[in-house]
């Protein structure tokens, strides 16, 4: 088939690969616009269009598309498929209409389960057990096409979101292509979906990213976990900033407070929860500093724990 990509980040970059080990033409890659990113705000190039580049594909990369030109671009290509995969952009009514088969949706969740942006951290978040990658026709509505197959995989305990994306890529790895094979010949039968029992799954905000420590440490747990290596979910040590990417729950035999912090046998940093439970933290990273083990923290940053003494909210 003829094959217009749409994608962004690692995770679509991964099934870009997919299609390009196949036999399928890949004509055409749409991509988000080019982003300044880190402390000098250089130009980053998304992986998507890093792969498009390396294997000589063309690459747009429109800030809608409603775009005139693209629009005539993409019915001059005159594309059988359109492949979309974490593309963070709306694809209009005209541009569904364009391709011959239609567009064809990669959505990290299990349908109607988490539409929206933010799938597999909203369902390591809510602490669900299965998950797994829907292909969905796409229609107008947020994630509400029908459903054309689903793999399912389960949540282990000490899955992330890198984890998570991970299984989904080598679920793509096993089922894309012949998937794409199937839906071709016209052997996939539509599921519509059972809009009743959808939950929404918005994108990730920076109040989704903060530590409460007045909750329980379980949920503080899936919190990191779900946040991890993406975001890293965030606390403060004074008026530092504080990001932690890998912690879990532990007890809490000193008695701390929700916040407070005492340092464990291990060299490892421990916060207390509510219901007088606790996190041990495994890694963090100081404001404007690298990712470093908790023992590392300790050493580095003894003098401003003893300071604080506990991590709080908004540096207050």
């Amino acid at each position: 088939m003829k094959i217009v990509f749409a994608g962004t980040p690692q995770f679509a970059a991964e099934h870009l690969k997919i299609l390009i080990a196949s036999d399928h033409q890949i004509c055409c890659i749409l991509t988000q616009p080019d982003r300044r990113s880190g402390r000098g705000k250089q130009i980053k190039l998304s992986p998507v269009k890093e792969v498009g580049l390396e294997n000589r594909i063309e690459v747009l990369q429109p800030s809608t598309l409603r775009e005139k030109l693209t629009v005539e671009a993409l019915k001059l290509i005159e594309p059988d498929l359109m492949l979309v995969v974490a593309y963070g952009l709306l694809v209009p009514k005209e541009v569904l209409n364009i391709p011959k088969m239609g567009c064809v949706n990669v959505h990290a969740s299990i349908l109607p389960n988490w539409r929206g942006a933010a799938p597999i951290e909203n369902s390591i978040y809510s602490g669900d057990k299965e998950t797994g990658i829907t292909y969905m026709r796409m229609s107008e509505g947020l994630d509400e096409g029908p459903i054309l197959e689903v793999h399912k995989c389960k949540i282990e305990d000490e899955d992330n979101l890198g984890t998570i994306e991970n299984k989904f890529v080598n679920l793509s790895k096993t089922n894309l292509l012949n998937f794409l094979e199937e839906f071709e010949s016209g052997k996939i039968k539509e599921v519509e979906q059972d809009h009743s029992k959808a939950t929404l799954a918005p994108k990730i905000t920076s109040l989704d990213q903060e530590i409460n420590w007045d909750l329980p440490s379980e949920e503080i747990e899936r919190k990191i976990r779900s946040l991890n290596p993406k975001y890293g979910a965030f606390t403060f040590l004074g008026t530092k900033r504080i990001k932690i990417f890998s912690g879990f729950t532990t007890h809490n035999t000193l008695k701390l407070a929700p916040g407070y912090i005492e340092i464990a046998q291990d060299g490892k940093l421990i916060v207390g929860c509510k219901q007088e439970s606790a996190i041990k933290i495994d890694e963090i990273q100081m404001e404007g500093k690298g990712i470093v083990p908790s023992q590392e923290f300790v050493k580095g940053y003894g003098a401003t724990i003893k300071q604080n003494l506990k991590f709080s909210s908004n540096g207050q």
